[in-house]
């Protein structure tokens, strides 16, 4: 007999021993707890705030016509209303922001859960929540997620939203007219000499601004979902989930044509900017199944199998825009005018994606955790090619109807978590993840080339493919009860096909730590230093001589992404409370990517080096105040060089500009809260200061250097100009919960808030990119014809800045 029951029968004994001695008593008797009353009903509550909105400034649209020479506001002359309503509208007068209803079974068996956020407008949503405990969940929603592009845009279009955009035939013809200033035409009225190269260019100016219209530019996704879990048993899990969202609107999208007087147009050197029209949709669907088991050593295992798939439809397969420049030009033999009178623009084609993931997770006997993730995905596009066939020009057949692209996918992720000692713990991870590519690769030897000509230089579609592995090793170990050490080695390569390197090996270690130094100050520090090496670089090799482009790439133009990299990076801050009011947390981060010159004269980015430090400030002024204060300063620079293309297609050192680029920001935040009357009124103060610069130091290449001329780069003597912009947001919100009596005395039986709120927001840019922005930028071109931006048009859509304040009121409801 074991220890408990030779006390259970001792206790019996002492049990039938007292029954016999003396006689019972009502007292006497073994008293049950009652039964717990089960509650039988229903419960609800509830939420309502909805108030009125006025504004002391509202932005404008920006749109609007100016006197010369601009003619047109810009973002240097007005403001613009799409910046600040980027993400939602934002007007005055009645809104109801939330209502929340919620309710349930009072045995907690079912419940129910809406949400309803910002009704009637465009940022809408609305979720609910059905539930019975333990079995089934149920959850709908559809929500609006609009993204308002500009409302200050300009355009010549007609058929604007349409995959049709028309250009008067008066304002073309004019157009036409003016842009034959060559020497070469034998129609021009003169040559492209300063006068009337000036004069051509005000005259085509002068027909823009005298025909553009306004624009807005944005689009909407309406997205509707609905998740469904099944639990029938405790060791069995099911879910299921679909979205359809739905794309509408429009965005801006450039098309480059060629434009020329002699017997071919030469390739594309001009931007129409025009308005691509979108209406696509994206459908999800999931379903998993789950199942938790225990391991014949008694730990527990998990494992799920989960189905996906995705498919976008684009009902839009292509945009045709009338060439502004263009009502009687000709493409095939002839003199004159030579150019495309329409241009053809090719959508996204429709795709669709298959996904099956395996996931486990299993304790091992060892004081160990494995797990593990399996997935192969199968994505597809097969839209036929777009005809481009336009302007009279006749290619020939196409080598395929489509791409007929076809792309798998294969992950295998591995985790394996050991707990060595209590106070050591290892960590082991391996992934492998492979896209295959068997996208055909087609030769194009007859093909429409900027809509222009009908090129016979042949050109192949290359099926770009890599595998990625990852493997690393890691140590934790607690060394003092108030310290804690950690290191990683960790390796990843790329194994690429089509790309300019074959291979890429990256090499990585870092140094941790974690821990409380003194008084309570918790310090938390890391250090990692990395290096990334090619084994074979050679452009032509394995792109260029592949896809037939040698003579129109730079073989010394390195990709970020595969060369050569040194990379040190170190992160650290501290949390020191000061005493129990005040608690300061400074922290300091830098990055270092250097990559080694190992070619002559190379291009592209040789640094991106980067820093940053900041402090949070925490303080309790008294029971009633707390304030925070925040600042972070970051910088990064890099050097970056690029050459204008040579005779032979190799940089030299008379063609190389470089740039010095220097990037800082500054951003401070500040909050207060001052509760005014505890439990009653409470204020709430904000404010935001983000200020961001770019500095450009340039170089430029020798001017009449071969493929490099001073206009090649932009700059000859003459710095660009250094941008900025500066973000401002002050708020302040007053809180009333109304006095409980007052409450009851109008019949309510509930809370009611009130609430009122007062915003400033500011946003401003210095960009000589964009600051004088109009449909038509007269350039200074002195060549024999109106080249680069001399047949450009664009939507000067672009304007960031505003000045918005708001002064909100709200009654909350709440029961």
């Amino acid at each position: 007999m074991t220890a408990p029951n030779r006390i259970l029968s001792a206790g019996l004994a002492m049990a039938a021993l007292t029954a016999v001695s003396f006689p019972a008593t009502a007292a006497d008797q073994i008293v049950k707890a009652p039964a717990a009353v089960v509650e039988s009903g229903w419960y609800f509550h509830g939420e309502v705030e909805a108030g009125w909105r006025t504004f002391i400034d509202r932005p404008p649209t920006g749109f609007g016509r100016a006197p010369a020479p601009d003619n047109w506001l810009t973002p240097r002359t007005s403001d613009s209303r799409a910046k600040f309503e980027e993400y939602g509208a934002i007007k005055p007068g009645p809104f109801l922001d939330t209502l929340h209803l919620w309710g349930g079974s009072k045995d907690g068996l079912y419940g129910i859960d809406f949400w309803a956020k910002n009704i009637g407008y465009n940022n809408q949503s609305y979720y609910l929540d059905l539930s019975k405990a333990g079995e089934h969940y149920l959850s709908l929603g559809w929500d609006q997620i609009p993204h308002l592009i500009s409302t200050s845009g300009k355009t010549i279009f007609g058929g604007v939203g349409t995959t049709s955009l028309t250009v008067n035939d008066t304002l073309q013809g004019n157009l036409q007219a003016n842009a034959r200033c060559a020497t070469s035409s034998p129609t021009s009225p003169a040559p492209c000499n300063a006068a009337a190269g000036a004069t051509a260019r005000a005259n085509i100016e002068g027909f823009i601004n005298s025909s553009a219209t306004s624009l807005t530019l944005s689009t909407l996704r309406e997205k509707a979902f609905v998740d469904y879990k099944y639990t029938p048993e405790s060791n069995w899990e099911f879910k299921v989930d679909y979205s359809n969202e739905h794309r509408t609107g429009t965005r801006p999208i450039g098309i480059n044509w060629g434009y020329n007087f002699n017997a071919a147009p030469g390739f594309a050197s001009n931007i129409v900017e025009s308005i691509l029209p979108l209406d696509d949709r994206t459908q999800n669907f999931n379903a998993t199944a789950q199942y938790l088991s225990a391991t014949p050593w008694g730990k527990q295992w998990i494992a799920s199998l989960k189905y996906s798939g995705s498919f976008y439809d684009n009902s839009l397969k292509y945009l045709e825009a009338e060439n502004p420049f263009c009502i009687t030009c000709t493409l095939p033999g002839g003199a004159g005018d030579r150019g495309p009178n329409l241009l053809r623009w090719s959508t996204d084609p429709s795709n669709s994606a298959h996904a099956v993931t395996l996931n486990n997770a299993i304790d091992l006997p060892w004081q160990s955790r494995f797990t593990s993730t399996v997935q192969y995905n199968m994505m597809r596009q097969n839209d036929p090619f777009v005809n481009t066939a336009t302007n009279g020009l006749v290619p020939a057949a196409l080598p395929a109807t489509s791409a007929n692209a076809e792309v798998n996918t294969l992950l295998a992720n591995n985790v394996l978590t050991t707990l060595l000692t209590k106070d050591l713990k290892s960590t082991f991870r391996y992934r492998y993840y492979d896209i295959d590519n068997r996208t055909p690769e087609l030769l194009f030897t007859n093909y429409i080339r900027a809509d222009s000509n009908v090129s016979a230089t042949p050109r192949r579609n290359l099926a770009i493919a890599y595998t990625k592995q990852n493997a690393s090793g890691e140590l934790n170990w607690r060394a003092f009860p108030w310290m804690r050490f950690g290191g990683i080695y960790a390796w990843e390569q790329y194994d690429r096909t089509r790309r300019d390197a074959n291979v890429t090996n990256e090499h990585s270690g870092k140094f941790y730590m974690d821990g409380e130094l003194w008084a309570s100050t918790q310090w938390r520090g890391s250090v990692m230093y990395a290096q990334r090496r090619y084994d074979s670089y050679d452009e032509a090799a394995f792109v260029a001589d592949i896809g037939l482009l040698s003579a129109d790439n730079l073989a010394q133009a390195r990709k970020f992404d595969m060369a050569n990299r040194d990379r040190l990076k170190i992160e650290t801050f501290l949390d020191v409370p000061i005493n129990n009011n005040l608690t300061i947390t400074p922290t300091l981060g830098l990055r270092n990517d250097d990559y080694p010159i190992d070619v002559v004269n190379q291009l592209g980015v040789s640094k991106d080096n980067g820093w940053n430090a900041g402090a949070d400030l925490s303080a309790r002024l008294s029971p009633d105040i707390r304030v925070m204060f925040s600042y972070m300063y970051e910088e990064r620079l890099r050097n970056m060089a690029n050459s204008g293309v040579a005779p032979t297609g190799v940089a030299t050192p008379n063609n190389i500009w470089s740039s010095n680029i220097v990037q800082r920001y500054n951003t401070v935040i500040t909050a207060l809260d001052w509760k005014v009357i505890p439990e009653r009124l409470d204020l709430r103060f904000e404010y935001l200061l983000a200020l961001g610069s770019e500095a450009n130091a340039t170089n430029p290449c020798s001017s009449g250097a071969a493929g490099c001329t001073g206009g090649g780069t932009g700059v000859t003597t003459t710095q660009f100009p250094t941008e900025k912009n500066s973000f401002q947001r002050f708020s302040t919100t007053a809180r009333y919960l109304v006095d409980p009596t007052i409450v009851s005395q109008m019949g309510w039986k509930g809370e009611v808030i009130a609430k009122v709120r007062y915003i400033y927001e500011r946003n401003h840019t210095q960009n000589w990119a964009i600051d004088n922005m109009t449909p038509y930028i007269p350039t200074a071109d002195q060549t024999v014809d109106l080249t680069g931006g001399g047949r450009s048009i664009f939507l000067a859509y672009i304007n960031p800045n505003y000045t918005a304040q708001i002064i909100a009121m709200t009654l909350a409801f709440r029961w």
